[in-house]
This record gives C-alpha cells, sequence and structure tokens, in this order.
C-alpha cells in the first residue's frame, strides 16, 4: 500500500496542477495580472513529450522532448502553450505534458515545495531534479541562495543517478558511466559544494543538521565507491567516522555509520595482510565507541546496533593479536613432534608440515593448499596428526572456516560447502563471523561457532560439529551446549 501510494501520489499532483491551471505551483504575488507571463518556466511531466509547429495534435513534430525538459513560455492559450526551447527553437506543446511556474518569489518557493515531493518516485525523480535545480538558479539569481535546497537538490541527484541508467538532464551533474556492472549515473556533488560554501563558518544550531548533510554528501562525492588503496581506505574511513562521531541528524549518522562500516572492514582486511594488526584494534575501538553513539542518539533505528557489530567483525578478524603469517601450530606425542605452519608472501602462502622422531626431520611442503589470508592464532591441527583447520578471512565481512588433510596434498576446503545445512545458508548473508572450538579427542570431529547475518546478529551464535572426513553437519545448536561439548570430547 506504501508503495501505491508513493506511486500514485506524484502522479495525482500533476493532475491537480493542471486541472487546476498551476494554481498551486505558478501563483503570482498578489497584484500581478497574469497567472501565466511570457517567460515562465515550463517543465515537461512525462517521460516524453511533443513539440509541434502549430497548437493542433496534428501538427509537424519538430522535437520529441524528455521529463523534465524546461522550456520558456513564449505565450498560453486554453489547450496549448507555445515555448522555446534552449536553442530558441519555438513550438506548441499540449498544456497536460506540463507544469509552469512564473518569475516569481512564490513561485520558486513553491518548485522546490513541487520537487520535494517528486523526488520520492523513480518514476518522477528525473523532474524533480530538473526542479530543484532550476529553483536553486532563480535564488542564486535573485542573491538569496538557499543551502537547504542545495542539499535536497544533492541528495535527490544522488537518488537519481544511483536508480536510473539515464539519459540524464544536461546541467544537473550527472554523468553516466559503464563498468563491468553495468551503466551507472555518478553525480558530481556541486549543490553540496555550494550548500558548504553558503554556510561558509556559520555555526548556529538552526543549520547544524544542513551542514550535516552538506558534509555527508561531499564525503559520498569523494568518494564514490570503495577503494583498494591503503592510504584512501585510511582517509575515508577516518572520515566517516569523524562524521558518525559528530553528527546528529538521522539519516547523516545512518549512511555514514554504513559507509563507515564499510570502509573500515576492507581497511581491517588491508591491514591484516599488512601485519598491523595492533592498528585493527584501534579502528575496531574507534568503530564500537561510534557505534555506541548511533545507538543511544537513534534507538529506533538498527545503523548503530550494524556499527557495533561490525567493529567485532574486526576484533573476531584480529584473532590473537598476532600475525596472520607466518602462524604455527604444533602436537607433540611421546618422541614424534609434528608443526604446521601457514608461511610465504602474500598471495603465495604455503601450509607445510614439519614432522620429527628422534633426530630424523622431515619438512614437507603442501602445495595445493594455498592459504589466502589466516586469521591470526586460529590455526588447529587434529590430535591424530591427521588433520587442520584454520579460520580463513575471505573477504572483508567473511571469516569462514577451512580444513584439510595432513596425509594427501590437496586443496583447503570450506567447511560450509562440505556440510550443507546450516552452515552453507549463512554462507550467503552480508557478514559471516566464525571461530573454532577445536577437535574431538580422536580427530574425527571439528567444532566452530559461527554467527551470520545481514543487518544485525542474532540473540546466540550457532554451536556446529562437522565431520573431519566428509564434512557432514554432525550436530548444530544454540543452546545445547552440553551436548555440544561432549561431541568434542
Amino acid at each position: 500500500m506504501k508503495d501505491l501510494i508513493r506511486t500514485l501520489a506524484p502522479r495525482f499532483l500533476i493532475a491537480v496542477l493542471a486541472s487546476l491551471g498551476f494554481a498551486v505551483s505558478c501563483a503570482l504575488a498578489f497584484g500581478e495580472t497574469s497567472l501565466e507571463p511570457e517567460g515562465s518556466d515550463v517543465f515537461i511531466t512525462p517521460r516524453t513529450a511533443l513539440l509541434r509547429e502549430k497548437p493542433s495534435p496534428n501538427g509537424r513534430i519538430l522535437e520529441k522532448l524528455s521529463q523534465g525538459t524546461r522550456l520558456t513560455l513564449v505565450a498560453p492559450r486554453d489547450r496549448y502553450l507555445k515555448v522555446k526551447d534552449a536553442s530558441g527553437c519555438e513550438g506548441w506543446i499540449a498544456r497536460e505534458v506540463a507544469v509552469l511556474f512564473a518569475p516569481t518569489d512564490t513561485a520558486t518557493r513553491e518548485m522546490v515545495v513541487v520537487g520535494r515531493s517528486f523526488g520520492g518516485t523513480d518514476s518522477s525523480r528525473t523532474l524533480a531534479v530538473c526542479l530543484l535545480l532550476r529553483a536553486s538558479e532563480r535564488l542564486r539569481e535573485t542573491k538569496t541562495p538557499d543551502p537547504e535546497v542545495e542539499v535536497l537538490l544533492g541528495e535527490t541527484s544522488e537518488a537519481l543517478a544511483e536508480r536510473s541508467a539515464g539519459p540524464y538532464p544536461q546541467g544537473t551533474g550527472i554523468v553516466a558511466e559503464t563498468t563491468a556492472s553495468g551503466t551507472h549515473g555518478r553525480y558530481d556533488g556541486s549543490a553540496f559544494a555550494r550548500a558548504a560554501a553558503i554556510l561558509g563558518k556559520e555555526t548556529s544550531p538552526e543549520q547544524a543538521r544542513t551542514r550535516e548533510r552538506a558534509a555527508a554528501g561531499l564525503l559520498r562525492t569523494k568518494y564514490p565507491v570503495r577503494s583498494g588503496s591503503y592510504q584512501t581506505l585510511l582517509e575515508e574511513t577516518a572520515s566517516w567516522l569523524d562524521l558518525v562521531e559528530k553528527a546528529e541528524d538521522p539519516r547523516v549518522l545512518a549512511s555514514a555509520s554504513e559507509r563507515a562500516g564499510a570502509s573500515g572492514l576492507a581497511l581491517g582486511r588491508l591491514l591484516l595482510a599488512l601485519g598491523k594488526t595492533e592498528d585493527i584494534g584501534k579502528i575496531r575501538d574507534r568503530m564500537f565507541a561510534a557505534g555506541k553513539r548511533v545507538r543511544d542518539v537513534t534507538p529506533d533505528s538498527v545503523a548503530g546496533r550494524r556499527l557495533v557489530s561490525r567493529a567485532a567483525v574486526l576484533g573476531s578478524m584480529r584473532g590473537n593479536g598476532t600475525l596472520s603469517f607466518p602462524q604455527e601450530a604444533s602436537l607433540a606425542g611421546g618422541s614424534v613432534q609434528r608443526v604446521v605452519r601457514i608461511d610465504g608472501k602474500l598471495g603465495a602462502l604455503q601450509l607445510s608440515v614439519e614432522t620429527q622422531a628422534g633426530a630424523t626431520r622431515e619438512v614437507k611442503a603442501h602445495k595445493a593448499t594455498v592459504p589466502i589470508l589466516p586469521v591470526p592464532g586460529s590455526l588447529r591441527i587434529s590430535p591424530d596428526g591427521r588433520s587442520v583447520a584454520w579460520i580463513e578471512v575471505l573477504s572483508a565481512s567473511r571469516l569462514v572456516p577451512v580444513m584439510t588433510s595432513l596425509e594427501r596434498d590437496e586443496e583447503a576446503r570450506e567447511v560450509a560447502f562440505l556440510s550443507t545445512g546450516r552452515p552453507l545458508r549463512d554462507r550467503e548473508l552480508a557478514h559471516v563471523v566464525s571461530s573454532l572450538s577445536g577437535f574431538s579427542h580422536d580427530g574425527q570431529r571439528l567444532g566452530m561457532v559461527i554467527e551470520a547475518w545481514n543487518d544485525t546478529p542474532g540473540p546466540s551464535p550457532r554451536y556446529s560439529v562437522v565431520s573431519v572426513v566428509t564434512g557432514e553437519l554432525l550436530f548444530e545448536t544454540s543452546q545445547d551446549m552440553q551436548t555440544y561439548q561432549r561431541l568434542l570430547r
């Protein structure tokens, strides 16, 4: 029902404006004689309309006009409007395909109201951007620029760029970019820059939230996509966290928290690869504190809890605070000692097994087993010395358990693909955080703890036991810890 209302409301508003002769949006200040003076701004409302040579449905078509096209009124008639386009070409359009705004301060404000209303739906957002852009121009022409209008224009332009593949009207600051994932729009942030310039050093509480929204828009413009560069990620994460730590506007807090969390996780993985686990801890602590603040300021929003949960992902990614590689796990039994190591260079890590029996020492490299980025301290060797497991940082938000045999040179297997069931379903969620409880005493079973979620974690993690030989899921629970522990004995 809400989607239906959002879809029909702008269309209903357009119909009302047309049927009433555009009384809402075109009314002149008291004392003026014409409601439709020459020079009024005229905007095309449907997706396409026709500019004809004569005021007749049979008139020769001069041009096809797209939604949001701005024209200048030359002369009005009952059913048609004579207009000219930006190139000076004159022609006629039907009244029902246009909305008209007289060149007055009152009409300019009404233009903002109509643009705000239309900006909420995909079908009318192009028109909304064009209306708000013209309102911004009018206000600047009369030396009365409005930062709130500029921010609204910027946010509406961003939404159009994000949700539409174009084409985009000229002059809006939106350009189409084609990547491997398709064609998308990118907004240049010019309205946000104007808002920031208008506000300048003005720090009044009345403009605080407008200033925050402008700052968030400028950051989105500066960092349109998450970078893979260490320095850029460092700057981006710090910038978003700084905004989260100071802002009060709920929308700013929600968007800034999302961006801070995403860039923070990517930065954390990069820091882990660089061996800077202490820095991961610092970012985790700052994200956690920022998330708690957002949770306190906007208790009805999931933004704060989501940022706190992402800080927890960083904590798990950091492991025991040592290096991701090299790391080792050892097994001593009688006169035989076995040490498993993950070592090498990033992108070419290798698992090796060193076995020492008395004076005999053998080192065997498992060439088929290629670790990617293990969680520090997560490497485990089974009590029978036949298997090994660890937690792999598969991506910035996915920490998954893998295992392999030490008796054969084979690839490390992600447990989720072997066990099916809940671990495999959990893998499809946005965040997956795993830890290993260890092997059973006979080395036949592996215990692991998995938390998986999209927005925020559930009330408790899942405790799973899988077969080391087959990977089959043998047991899982969120409450029966007694059985879980028994299976690992």
